[in-house]
C-alpha cells in the first residue's frame, strides 16, 4: 500500500471533507426508485370524491353544505372568520382509519384566502357524517370577508405515518396544504336556477 503525501500536509481540503459528509448524509435519504414528490393537488369543488393518488379513489364523498363569513364571537375585533358545514358520505369500506381533507376559503378568482384540514374517522361515525369548522381569524389572516366560496380538495392529506421509513413507507406523499395566495384549480361554481 502506498500513501501519498499531499501539498495540504496529508489532510484533504475542507471542501472535500464537506462534500464527502454531504454525500454520505444524502446517501440514505430514499430507497432506490422511490419518488418522494408530493402528489399534485386535485381539482377543488364544493363536492368531491376523495382520492389518495392517481388511480386510487376512496368510496367517500365530501361536500360543503353551507358557509358564512362573519366576525368570530371570541375575537370580533380581528375581522371576519369563515364558518362552514360539511357532509361526508361513505359508500363502502375506507382503507384508512382516518381521512384528512383540506377545506379552503377562496376569492372570486379561486385564489386561496385560507385553508385548514378536517379529519373523518372511519369507525364509529354514521354515514353520512356531518360536521362544521371555521377558518380564521388570527389577526394576520387575509380579509376573509372577500370569501366567494368554500371548497374541498379531493386529496387525502394524511400519509401512512411512515414517511421517514424507506422500508415500510407506502410511497404516498400527500400534497402540501395550500396557503394564502395560492391559485386553485377549481370546478366552476354552479349557476343558480
Amino acid at each position: 500500500m502506498t500513501v501519498r503525501q499531499t501539498r495540504y500536509g496529508g489532510r484533504a481540503p475542507a471542501w472535500v471533507t464537506v462534500t464527502a459528509v454531504a454525500v454520505a448524509a444524502l446517501a440514505g435519504c430514499g430507497a432506490p426508485g422511490e419518488d418522494r414528490t408530493p402528489t399534485p393537488l386535485g381539482t377543488a369543488a364544493v363536492e368531491v370524491t376523495v382520492v389518495r393518488e392517481a388511480g386510487v379513489t376512496y368510496p367517500m364523498r365530501a361536500a360543503i353544505t353551507g358557509w358564512r363569513a362573519k366576525p368570530h364571537p371570541q375575537a370580533p375585533d380581528r375581522g371576519d372568520a369563515v364558518f362552514f358545514d360539511y357532509r361526508v358520505t361513505r359508500t363502502g369500506p375506507v382503507p384508512e382509519s382516518r381521512v384528512s381533507l383540506a377545506v379552503c376559503a377562496v376569492d372570486a378568482s379561486d385564489m386561496v384566502l385560507l385553508c385548514t384540514t378536517v379529519s373523518v374517522e372511519r369507525d364509529g361515525a354514521p354515514s353520512p357524517e356531518k360536521g362544521d369548522g371555521s377558518l380564521g381569524p388570527t389577526g394576520s389572516d387575509p380579509d376573509l370577508s372577500r370569501t366567494a366560496r368554500v371548497l374541498f380538495l379531493p386529496n387525502q392529506m394524511k400519509d401512512d405515518g411512515r414517511a421517514g421509513d424507506p422500508k415500510d413507507h407506502d410511497g404516498y406523499t400527500p400534497p402540501r396544504l395550500p396557503g394564502p395566495g395560492d391559485q386553485l384549480r377549481a370546478r366552476p361554481a354552479a349557476t343558480p336556477r
